[in-house]
């Protein structure tokens, strides 16, 4: 009878396999070794389902193309650890993430997540001078910080399956949605120590970029609470998120979108200095463009 790991990894890929080598090879270097890895294989066209099948430390698994979240979802079913790990096709982890964490964990039984500092690759890794953990209610901390990275949290797997998992409705941004359905209902932990690289992307076309506003605007929407979430707190997050968007779509060269969001962030928050200091900044260089 196989022994029941600790914490079962789950990697989504597709088509990414010089990625895939180097992320599998980050877990395959933690110092904690009590765990599985499951790679999902969301119909892969590249080499990546031979090379999956050549991998005897692997779980693999191949479905047709239907989408991370789903991908993420056939991880958890397959998962036989209490605990599941998400880890993005193109990220890595520092050798010592999964020990931090996990013995978080084993004195913390009681949180549902745990999520970890994340930095960009080819960034500086700088380690605090003290390594702190901020634990308890952050429902409304992950609200207005969006701070979660995915490949960074491990996951009570009976939390996962109580919440119905990922939800493909939101293709740009569902982990958004499980951290705040988590944070809502269960203790959540994260410190502050670097574990995580991640490669980081732009939003690659008008309609990837209208997708995660929208996706991210509707989950805001549906997550407020009044009863725990302030209107200034609301009005301060929905105003931050236009200017994010604004910001993309300036430097995506989109500039009558950029300067809808800048609007739409005055219109919340207009008392905030920023908000209006980026409004008019770009009205006044589309009236100097004309």
């Amino acid at each position: 009878m196989l022994k029941v790991p600790s914490v079962s990894v789950v990697i989504p890929t597709y088509n990414r396999l010089s990625l895939l080598k180097q992320t599998v090879e980050s877990v395959r270097s933690q110092s904690f070794q009590d765990f599985e890895i499951i790679v999902v294989d969301d119909g892969s066209t590249d080499d990546t389902w031979e090379w999956l099948a050549r991998q005897s430390d692997i779980r693999a698994f191949k479905q047709p193309n239907q989408g991370i979240a789903a991908s993420r979802n056939a991880g958890i079913v397959k998962a036989r650890a209490p605990w599941v790990a998400f880890l993005d096709h193109d990220d890595l982890w520092l050798p010592d993430k999964l020990q931090v964490q996990m013995g978080f964990i084993a004195e913390n039984p009681h949180v549902a997540l745990v999520a970890a500092r994340h930095v960009r690759m080819g960034s500086r890794i700088r380690n605090p001078r003290r390594v702190q953990w901020k634990s308890g209610d952050l429902f409304v901390q992950v609200y207005a910080e969006s701070f979660i990275h995915t490949s960074s949290v491990i996951i009570k797997k009976d939390v996962l399956e109580s919440i119905g998992g990922f939800d493909p409705r939101y293709r740009f941004a569902d982990e958004f949605d499980v951290w705040l359905k988590i944070a809502r209902d269960y203790p959540i932990a994260y410190v502050n120590k670097p574990l995580v690289l991640i490669r980081f992307y732009e939003a690659n076309t008008s309609h990837d970029r209208l997708g995660l506003r929208k996706d991210t605007e509707d989950i805001l929407l549906k997550h407020y609470d009044p009863q725990r979430i302030s209107e200034r707190v609301f009005l301060k997050t929905m105003s931050d998120h236009d200017i994010s968007y604004g910001r993309a779509y300036l430097k995506a060269g989109d500039h009558r979108s950029a300067l809808d969001c800048f609007w739409r962030s005055v219109t919340r928050a207009p008392l905030r200095v920023r908000t209006w200091r980026y409004y008019l900044k770009r009205r006044m260089a589309n009236w100097f463009v004309r």
